[in-house]
């Protein structure tokens, strides 16, 4: 079977039995003046992604940029600017619409502004992250975006990946829901997407005809091409497609 009916009836598949649970996340579709231009940026788990949302959203009839900067996030601003990277991206694209995944390579020490190196973990680094979360997406709203899909990030394979990632997710999601985004910055969890069980790592998963699909990369982190098309397929149904 053609991988583009695969991934149709496993996402349908998928959505039935979030609803059937009662977790399924409400989604709204963007007004239609809002869907292009589109920008896909991200740290290294968008390298597959933003290439396959670009494709997805081409295939919808819309318009979209993307910018990738592997191993760099929101830990080490000194190392890589993000923020004037995003104000530089966001002038040049004029995007109504940013998707984001970023915050795979940031377990590490933070340099605050008064110079303390705060350990990952402590309440001083969460504090400090989810300021830096926030700003990020100040950034993209204050630059033009109207709207901002804020990915979580994925079940990981090694038990203190997976413990970083719900840590990480956990401030994406309390920075989201401050009053002044709450309007505009939607959360979008992936997780269910690349699952045989809720919560947990999953390397392949299986289509509605049985057929496994390799899903992640065997460093339990990255998503394999089969897996990022999966998401931006989803995303596109969701936010885009009518």
């Amino acid at each position: 079977m053609k991988m583009k009916t695969v991934l149709a009836l496993l996402l349908a598949t998928a959505v039935i039995g979030l609803g059937a649970e009662g977790d399924a996340p409400k989604y709204e579709k963007l007004p239609e003046a809002d869907k292009q231009p589109a920008l896909v940026m991200g740290d290294s788990l968008m390298s597959l992604l933003a290439s396959a949302m670009k494709k997805e959203l081409k295939k919808a009839n819309y318009s979209a940029e993307s910018f990738v900067s592997l191993g760099s996030g929101l830990a080490r601003i000194d190392a890589f600017d993000w923020y004037a990277k995003i104000e530089e991206t966001m002038k040049r694209t004029k995007a109504a619409t940013v998707v984001v995944m970023i915050g795979a390579n940031d377990k590490q020490p933070l340099q605050d502004s008064g110079g303390n190196l705060l350990q990952f973990g402590t309440a001083e680094w969460r504090a400090e992250y989810g300021m830096r979360v926030g700003k990020a997406m100040d950034a993209m709203i204050a630059n033009g975006a109207r709207h901002v899909v804020w990915m979580l990030l994925p079940d990981m394979k090694e038990h203190s990946h997976q413990n970083y990632a719900q840590f990480v997710n956990a401030i994406h999601l309390e920075q989201a829901a401050v009053d002044s985004r709450k309007d505009k910055v939607v959360i979008y969890d992936v997780r269910p997407l690349l699952t045989r069980k809720a919560g947990t790592y999953s390397s392949f998963i299986m289509s509605p005809q049985g057929e496994a699909l390799e899903v992640r990369e065997t460093d339990g982190v990255h998503f394999t091409n089969v897996g990022a098309k999966i998401i931006a397929k989803a995303l596109v149904d969701t936010f885009w497609r009518k």
